[in-house]
């Protein structure tokens, strides 16, 4: 049995970071039924990779979700939404700030049909604070957050981050807030409502950043791959790649030379110390391990270094990484069966658990494919959604 086994959730996220929090609570076993707008569906049903018009990033955020095709603005609609919201969990929206005001579906007014529910928001800014009607993606979110300042190199502009790392961290945080309020909710039997910014989010992971200002009131640099405080600590050159090294201790930087065969380097003055190698790290030695580097495969040094039990990892493309044996071992691609797209192959649940793991055994919904499923338990007769979808309040697959 799954540990949300019997959790209801109403869903109204789209996109990425709210679909990603929904996403983890159904491969726990939660009933995510999801709401989507009739005749348009979630933005990420439009989002590539796409095969035969289907989208696989929809479906890898969407996996095991049910869909309800529902026009929310109409009186109707917010019927329907108030009858599944009677005796849910959660309610989850990641719209932007007074959007769930705008349909009649607040708080507060959700309180008035279920006085205990858990209603979760996410959204860039989050609920208070005088941004919180601006609109801010991914993007402009880790630019605002100090997060794009302190990443790229310090001859390079600021950089943002490959992935949506704001998206995916504010999900997982989302997801993090929900099953607390549930443990709070058992020991109570109280709801509360949940707010998670992702400019929050991007702000909590500057690590020592804020501290540093703080404490001595300097902004630090943009540093590339490398880490103040250990030498070498960074990403060097091979001849088909880069390869990263982390040398923690001066024993640890006397093994790494002697892997290498660097027997000049180990014998130098000005390398002998942690602190000596930060100070000449890129005055030289930096340029020195790289002419080592540049003449091996990064898979060559990584095998070396991992032999003598140093830090180590070759730059893995992304089919590198698809194809690595560690990947495979911890079950983090899984294939299967979409209504879509038909088979498919999707990453696979980051958390292990040994008593309750999660998972998935389907992809995602079809728009509208559980709507008559779900108006029928709420007592709509064949007439009546017949009607509705004749009104265009509702869609089925």
């Amino acid at each position: 049995m799954k540990p949300l086994e019997g959790i209801k959730v109403v869903d109204f996220t789209q996109a990425h970071a709210g679909s990603l929090a929904t996403m983890i609570l159904a491969d726990f076993g939660a009933e995510v039924i999801k709401i989507e707008r009739a005749g348009v569906g979630d933005m990420a049903r439009y989002w590539v990779p796409m095969k035969d018009g289907n989208s696989a990033y929809y479906t890898y955020l969407n996996r095991g979700k049910k869909s309800i095709g529902l026009n929310a603005s109409t009186d109707e609609g917010r019927e329907i939404i108030f009858k599944l919201l009677e005796d849910a969990d959660i309610l989850c929206e990641n719209f932007k700030y007074g959007s769930m005001e705008r349909m009649g579906l607040s708080y507060e007014e959700v309180k008035k049909v279920n006085p205990n529910i858990i209603y979760a928001s996410l959204n860039g800014f989050g609920q208070t604070g005088p941004m919180k009607n601006v609109i801010g993606l991914d993007l402009q979110l880790q630019a605002m957050s100090g997060f794009m300042d302190r990443t790229g190199f310090p001859d390079g502009p600021p950089t943002k981050a490959g992935p949506a790392m704001g998206d995916q961290l504010s999900g997982t945080y989302m997801a993090a807030a929900i099953n607390l309020a549930l443990i709070h909710k058992k020991k109570t039997g109280e709801g509360q409502r949940i707010d998670i910014s992702i400019l929050d989010s991007l702000f909590s992971i500057l690590e020592a950043a804020p501290m540093t200002y703080c404490l001595k009131g300097d902004v630090p640099m943009r540093v590339g791959n490398s880490y103040p405080s250990i030498s070498p600590y960074d990403t060097l050159k091979t001849k088909d790649g880069y390869v990263s090294v982390g040398i923690s201790t001066d024993r640890q930087w006397e093994k790494f030379c002697d892997a290498l065969g660097m027997d000049d380097l180990k014998a130098d003055e000005r390398y002998k110390t942690n602190e000596s190698r930060g100070i000449y790290y890129e005055s030289g030695l930096k340029d020195a391990l790289e002419a080592v580097t540049s003449k091996m495969s990064k898979f060559e040094i990584e095998r070396i270094l991992r032999e003598a039990r140093l830090a180590c990892g070759a730059v893995y493309t992304v089919s590198e990484a698809m194809e690595s044996d560690q990947i495979k071992a911890r079950n983090m691609l899984v294939t299967v069966e979409d209504k879509a797209l038909g088979e498919v192959t999707i990453p696979g649940t980051v958390i292990k658990m040994s008593e309750t793991p999660g998972g998935f055994d389907e992809g995602a919904p079809m728009l509208g494919e559980h709507t008559e499923h779900y108006l029928k338990n709420l007592g709509y007769t064949d007439e009546q959604v017949k009607a509705l979808i004749e009104d265009k309040i509702i869609e089925i697959a």
